[in-house]
């Protein structure tokens, strides 16, 4: 009895006795997560190549030795790649416009498949059909400006052209279990739309309101008569057109070739294509150089996202270095190394859940590396390697930062 009163006595003194703490700020913390399934062995992706042969194709460009035009440093950077990446994909051409001389209108659309894509196959056992339809569509793109070959003129009706190609059988088998892809090569603005919401009649304060013809020699816009909504920089358009593809799970990814792109209304609608399409340039981990600019003097690193979020090429050798990209987007790249939307601090800060189950770091596992990239080693890499279309691993990234 005696030593419960002590114990009350002291828990009344205890309980009577103030303490000092020191202020604990309160951390704020957000969770980004990144999801992805993962098919290391897929099938072979279609890739129907869209090719801008319109007028401005012929402007020349800058070139050792002189005397090249769009048309010549496309025909050889595209030659270049054809024969090297022959087998990545099952490829198809169209050119567009359509042909402006027998339809007498300078904004006619594809209506074309100049080059189909193989015929359908139930596995990639054979790259030979692939061999085939690259080396024919090199063949027409080399007679892309050239005398009695493909020549340039018209308009450029890039939206129409997308919608042509959305209704194209080859990009349509839902059963063959491949993605769909439009290589998307213009060198101008899209115009050419007789729907435009901008027009001669319709004047919104720049940049909304670009005539992509020009000026006459006084002066005044080109942009007048049949070319008065027509000839007008098509933004709303070509981008739905774009956005109606990816609804039917064909990615655009836009390639602008040539000089016309440094405006702040073209970078606009390209950017906007790129986005839509589902390849937008992205720089993870806040460099330039990842954005094919080291310096940031042409293309900077902003928020996580390139500048120019489409693939800009002013001559021959830009376009290599972009296509060399889209090949490596089109399933060439390391299918255990993945980059992260952001980046953790260490990786006490992301958790890796495979098809459900969170997969501790570790040497048969996966690894954060200093560039901030997941790279997976050991039996997971095996694992990943193995993935197909039947069998993938849904991979997911939670990543904690604190503010």
């Amino acid at each position: 009895m005696k030593r419960l009163l002590s114990l009350s006595v002291f828990a009344l003194a205890a309980a009577c006795q103030t303490y000092d703490f020191e202020p604990v700020q309160p951390i704020a913390i957000t969770q980004t997560t990144q999801s992805t399934k993962v098919v290391a062995r897929r099938l072979k992706p279609n890739l129907m190549i869209l090719v801008d042969k319109s007028g401005s194709m012929a402007s020349a460009v800058p070139c050792q030795g002189g005397g090249c035009t769009r048309a010549s440093e496309l025909r050889t950077a595209m030659g270049q790649f054809l024969s090297q990446a022959s087998t990545i994909a099952r490829m198809g051409l169209t050119f567009f416009p359509g042909d402006v001389v027998a339809s007498n209108d300078q904004c006619q659309p594809a209506t074309t498949i100049t080059v189909r894509l193989p015929p359908p196959s139930p596995a990639d056992t054979d790259d030979m059909p692939l061999v085939m339809n690259a080396s024919r569509v090199a063949a027409e793109i080399q007679r892309l400006g050239v005398a009695n070959g493909v020549p340039l003129a018209g308009g450029t009706p890039t939206g129409a052209s997308l919608a042509f190609l959305s209704g194209y059988d080859g990009l349509l088998d839902d059963g063959d279990n491949r993605q769909d892809f439009v290589l998307l090569l213009t060198d101008g603005l899209p115009n050419c739309n007789p729907r435009n919401e901008f027009s001669c009649a319709v004047m919104p304060p720049p940049p909304q309101n670009l005539c992509t013809l020009g000026t006459n020699a006084m002066g005044a816009s080109n942009c007048v008569g049949v070319f008065c909504a027509r000839g007008y920089l098509d933004q709303s358009g070509v981008v739905a057109n774009v956005r109606a593809l990816r609804a039917r799970n064909i990615s655009t990814i836009v390639v602008g070739f040539g000089a016309d792109f440094a405006t702040p209304e073209a970078l606009t609608v390209l950017n906007a294509m790129a986005a839509e399409g589902g390849f937008a340039r992205r720089c993870p981990n806040g460099t330039n150089a990842e954005c094919g600019d080291p310096n940031g003097v042409t293309n900077r690193c902003v928020n996580n996202t390139c500048e120019k979020q489409f693939y800009a090429a002013a001559n021959a050798s830009d376009l290599a270095r972009a296509l060399v990209d889209i090949q490596n987007l089109l399933g060439n790249e390391d299918p255990c190394t993945y980059s992260l939307a952001d980046r953790p601090a260490s990786e006490r800060f992301l958790a890796v859940i495979i098809n459900g189950t969170t997969t501790p770091s570790g040497p048969a596992t996966w690894t954060l590396t200093q560039t901030g990239n997941v790279q997976f080693t050991g039996a997971l890499c095996d694992r990943v390697k193995a993935s197909t279309t039947a069998d993938p691993l849904n991979v997911e990234f939670r990543i904690v930062n604190t503010l």
